[in-house]
């Protein structure tokens, strides 16, 4: 509900300055790469330096993660809605995905009212804003949180997935490898 809010008001906001903020939320900046790489796929080689005379356009998609592009193309491909959108879609239902995830983790430890202030701390941060937009965050988020609970609840094969797909997501999953990684052993440890 916080992040439905916090749509709503980027939307209402776009809306008054003439500006329409669902295309924005869906191609600026690396969404619209994202995009890109969902329909065409990935560069085939690296970009020419950019002191190189030939340099022209320097960028290459090559450091963007596969599987957000992937579950774009998924998702255009079953449902027909524009990558724009598809991406959007995608974005906002791992954003629930997440919050549900962030609830799981904490109540789990800490209790439901713990879980409902973590998961509605989480949706009014500050950044909370790119939740909502065409980006890999909220999936990583999502991937992210239900790998640790089910570390938590000692489901080894479920976190080894979900932290992987998270691998597929953000580079930053190198944390949580070392987390479930970590969680592993001392399990490991304590069985033996």
């Amino acid at each position: 509900m916080v992040r439905a809010a916090g749509v709503a008001v980027l939307l209402y906001c776009g809306h008054r300055r003439g500006d329409p903020a669902l295309e924005r939320l869906a191609t600026i900046w690396d969404a619209e790469r994202y995009g890109n790489i969902a329909v065409n796929g990935y560069d085939c080689g690296l970009p020419v330096l950019a002191t190189s005379p030939q340099a022209g356009n320097a960028c290459s998609n090559l450091a963007f993660f596969p599987l957000y592009p992937a579950l774009i193309r998924l998702v255009h491909s079953l449902t027909s809605l524009p990558v724009p959108h598809a991406a959007l879609l995608i974005s906002w239902l791992a954003s629930l995905t997440a919050a549900w995830g962030i609830f799981a983790v904490a109540a789990w430890r800490y209790g439901k009212h713990t879980g409902v202030l973590a998961a509605v701390l989480w949706g009014t941060l500050p950044h909370a804003v790119v939740e909502s937009m065409a980006y890999t965050e909220a999936l990583f988020t999502a991937l992210a949180a239900w790998s640790l609970f089910a570390a938590l609840t000692q489901r080894w094969i479920w976190a080894g997935v979900l932290c992987a797909l998270a691998g597929l997501t953000r580079p930053s999953a190198v944390a949580l490898v070392v987390a479930i990684d970590g969680a592993a052993a001392v399990a490991l440890v304590r069985i033996r």
